[in-house]
């Protein structure tokens, strides 16, 4: 890609945005293989319900880990998230009504399921907290909770009209003194500035035994043009959440598309896993090249039939 051609796309990206801070970007490599090399999938993709632009999406020629070729620097993601994010994608900077019960009812799904992977009580933390809902029914069940989100509207809403302990940070300045029996980063993971970071610290954070869930939004539910968007750095399905999760010392025991958390989160996949400890990490080119992995034309037909898909469902 051409440096000048990405400038000006960039320059309108911006604009759009109304961000007038000076800004340097660079090129993604794979979060997951670490290869440079890519291909393109998507190149116009959603800025916000009705606003289209160009932030290309590539997939990895080596893994198929799908993510957005352009990477920002970490001071950017933080302020898109702490101060653009709501008001774009919700334009309202504290949670609404809905967002509330939606998020207390996922936090009991995922509560119900997982509970009877634990003999007794422990301590949970939640990365991506938002305004922590999802903490309340661990609370009230004598669990100890903490989590952290980079939303300082949602979390001040958690912290002082919920009374709950949520930190304002970014997912990769997390900070804890404690080890948790269970961390859960329900949709967090593809908005990170750095998702290698953030599991090398729950790794630290984690006892050995204890228990990791990601969610990712998954397969899409209407057009590929609307499904990628600009707030989505990558996209994991079943197998990248299992390898990334592998990479860093957890092995998955379920990866599922049941709806644990409710109707809201369709197409979305849960992966389950058991920290191993520091010293149990998998060789994941290996394991890549073992055939733990998608092809860049898998990735593209799979993507060919969702948008046929969405299609036949409008015209009939």
């Amino acid at each position: 890609m051409k440096t000048n051609f990405l400038k000006k796309k960039i320059k309108t990206y911006l604009k759009y945005l109304n961000y007038n801070k000076p800004i340097k970007f660079s090129l993604r490599r794979c979060d997951i293989c670490g290869s440079k090399k890519n291909t393109i999938i998507k190149e116009i993709i959603s800025w916000n319900r009705k606003k289209y632009g160009y932030l290309p999406i590539v997939a990895c020629d080596f893994c198929g880990f799908i993510f957005q070729k352009i990477n920002f620097t970490k001071e950017f993601y933080f302020d898109f998230y702490a101060n653009y994010y709501r008001k774009i994608i919700f334009k309202d900077p504290t949670p609404s009504k809905k967002f509330l019960i939606d998020q207390k009812k996922r936090g009991q799904g995922i509560y119900n399921f997982v509970i009877k992977y634990f003999k007794k009580k422990g301590c949970m933390l939640d990365v991506g907290a938002s305004s922590g809902l999802m903490l309340r029914v661990f609370k009230d069940n004598g669990w100890k909770v903490k989590g952290n989100d980079p939303d300082v509207q949602f979390v001040n809403y958690g912290n002082n009209k919920l009374k709950l302990k949520i930190d304002t940070c970014q997912a990769e300045d997390m900070k804890y003194n404690e080890k948790f029996d269970l961390i859960i980063i329900m949709g967090s993971l593809e908005h990170c500035y750095d998702p290698n970071l953030v599991l090398k610290k729950c790794a630290e954070y984690s006892k050995k035994g204890s228990i990791l869930v990601l969610e990712c939004r998954g397969d899409p539910q209407g057009r590929i043009k609307k499904y990628f968007n600009h707030n989505h750095h990558r996209y994991f399905n079943g197998n990248t959440q299992e390898l990334i999760m592998i990479k860093h010392g957890w092995k998955p025991f379920l990866t599922t598309q049941n709806e644990i958390t409710g109707p809201t989160r369709q197409g979305g996949y849960f992966t389950f896993g058991r920290y191993l400890g520091k010293n149990n990490k998998v060789n994941i080119t290996r394991l890549i090249q073992m055939g733990k992995k998608e092809t860049v034309e898998t990735v593209k037909n799979r993507f060919i039939y969702f948008d046929a898909l969405a299609s036949k469902q409008k015209s009939s």
